[in-house]
C-alpha cells in the first residue's frame, strides 16, 4: 500500500502531521483535525458557532484537496471543550451552517468532549474520513 500525504494551499501549514494521507487502493481519505483557523493561523473566533463553522469548512477543503467532496466523507468526530447544552446547540447551528454551504450529506459522527485542544483559545476540532469512488 502506498500513501499520499497532501497539505492544500488553503490551510494552515502543518506542523508535524500531514494534513490529508490518501491510502492508494481503496480511495479511503483520512483528515487531520481542523480547529477554527484560517489559512494564516489566526483563530476565527472566540464562539462555538464560528469555529465549529470554520473547522468544517477546513475539513471540507482538506477532502477537496484530496480530490474528493465534502459528500465523500463517511465519517465526522468533533472534539469539543466544555460540551454544555448551550455550546453545543451554538457547534451544532456552525456545522449544519458549514454543511449546507458546502454539500455535505449526512455521516456518522462522533462528538468527544475534551478538557483542551493543541491551540490555545480553540474549542472545536474535526477530522474526518471520506471514501472516494
Amino acid at each position: 500500500m502506498t500513501l499520499k500525504k497532501i497539505d492544500p494551499d488553503t490551510l494552515a501549514p502543518p506542523h508535524g502531521h500531514a494534513q490529508v494521507v490518501v491510502a492508494s487502493g481503496s480511495r479511503i481519505v483520512f483528515v487531520s483535525g481542523q480547529v477554527g483557523i484560517d489559512a494564516d493561523e489566526r483563530l476565527v473566533g472566540a464562539g462555538y458557532r464560528a469555529q465549529g463553522h470554520r473547522a468544517a469548512m477546513n475539513a471540507y477543503a482538506a477532502v477537496t484537496g484530496a480530490g474528493g467532496t465534502p459528500a465523500d466523507i463517511v465519517r465526522f468526530t468533533v472534539y469539543v471543550v466544555d460540551p454544555a447544552a448551550a455550546n453545543l446547540e451554538e457547534l451544532y447551528a456552525g456545522l449544519g451552517d458549514a454543511a449546507r454551504s458546502a454539500g455535505a450529506k449526512r455521516t456518522a459522527m462522533t462528538l468527544i468532549g475534551v478538557t483542551g485542544l493543541s491551540m490555545p483559545g480553540a474549542l472545536v476540532e474535526i477530522e474526518v474520513t471520506a471514501v472516494i469512488d
